[in-house]
């Protein structure tokens, strides 16, 4: 895709069509996905194209079919609508005490406690360059640009691998924990929410793969932040592929632990309307797959970006640093409207 097609891109995010715009980490090259009369699909198993797939499971397929960036005028316009607020300090503080309570009483080991916020823009705001600043700023992510009639209009630029690889070589990671960068040993709060994310990954891992590598915990940055990281490295048939899909997400690192009870807990007391937040996003096909979990977020409306975050609640949680800590990740998005001001 080139810069000449960010203004199509852009007339395409009014419009009731499906497109993804992306980039893979490492890369600066921009891949376009669309299918021809800008549908969706649900079967996606022998195609070329790109997953789209929200925290409660449902997911879109786009087919990849055209190479050029079509003009907006082939499809009606949409029609955006916000359902609902962003989260204020006070339903947070009210949600941590809920969630916290369901930790203390044994429900659950951990829970992820997700928040949204509201950041005015320009009419005339750029999706698609936003996008391209991403691309700048944060080289190691991968970066997308999603647009479907069903979920409107998101840009994701997310440190974290869902199932990446090809043939029978397949990568993953175990991401949690969350702190400003320094040289300092992690917390035993941090480091325990990372022991239960990378427990459940070898769990679902280890019946489904002929192999595997487990390396040891690492720092990753991500923007202005770090986490701690295990990678899995695996042999597996390819044919394995949709069971791995079927058990993977969502992990405890944007669910909790256990998964089906902090699952079930979070759909009985929502804390936001998580829709393509924390769910899992990206190409599938031509010989290989890269999928990645959707975080480091905004939803875009005419006017106005609204950002997600959230962070893992365990025993020893303290409100205020949690409530920091989803700022400290929503920076990411908000960085990229800087310009705006």
């Amino acid at each position: 895709m080139q810069m000449q097609d960010a203004d199509r891109v852009d007339a395409l995010c009014g419009r009731q069509c499906a497109f993804a715009v992306y980039a893979l980490p490492g890369e600066t090259e921009l891949h376009f996905c669309m299918a021809e009369d800008g549908r969706t699909e649900s079967d996606f198993i022998f195609c070329n194209g790109f997953i789209l797939a929200t925290f409660t499971g449902e997911s879109l397929f786009i087919p990849d079919e055209l190479t050029e960036v079509p003009a907006a005028d082939n499809w009606p316009e949409m029609q955006y609508r916000l359902s609902d607020n962003a989260t204020t300090r006070k339903q947070y503080a009210a949600l941590f005490k809920l969630y916290t309570d369901f930790i203390h009483s044994g429900q659950v080991r951990k829970i992820v406690l997700a928040r949204t916020a509201d950041e005015e823009v320009s009419p005339d705001f750029s999706p698609c360059r936003a996008l391209m600043e991403a691309c700048e700023q944060h080289p190691a992510a991968f970066k997308a640009l999603v647009h479907t009639p069903q979920y409107g209009t998101w840009l994701f630029c997310t440190p974290e691998q869902l199932i990446t690889g090809s043939g029978d070589t397949w990568h993953t990671m175990a991401l949690a924990g969350t702190r400003m960068p320094c040289l300092l040993p992690w917390d035993a709060k941090n480091r325990n929410e990372q022991a239960l994310v990378t427990d459940f990954m070898r769990e679902v891992l280890t019946p489904l793969a002929d192999e595997i590598t487990e390396s040891a915990p690492e720092n990753l940055r991500a923007g202005n932040i770090e986490h701690l990281c295990t990678r899995f490295h695996l042999r597996m048939p390819p044919g394995r592929l949709l069971m791995l899909l079927d058990k993977l997400p969502p992990t405890p690192a944007v669910c909790g632990s256990p998964v089906a009870d902090a699952r079930r807990l979070l759909l009985t007391y929502p804390d936001i309307d998580r829709s393509c937040y924390a769910g899992y996003l990206g190409p599938w096909g031509h010989g290989q797959v890269q999928l990645y979990v959707s975080l480091r977020c905004m939803q875009i409306f005419p006017g106005l970006c609204r950002l997600y975050a959230g962070g893992g609640l365990m025993p020893d949680s303290d409100e205020e640093s949690e409530w920091q800590e989803t700022a400290a990740k929503m920076q990411t998005m908000r960085a990229l409207l800087k310009h705006e001001d």
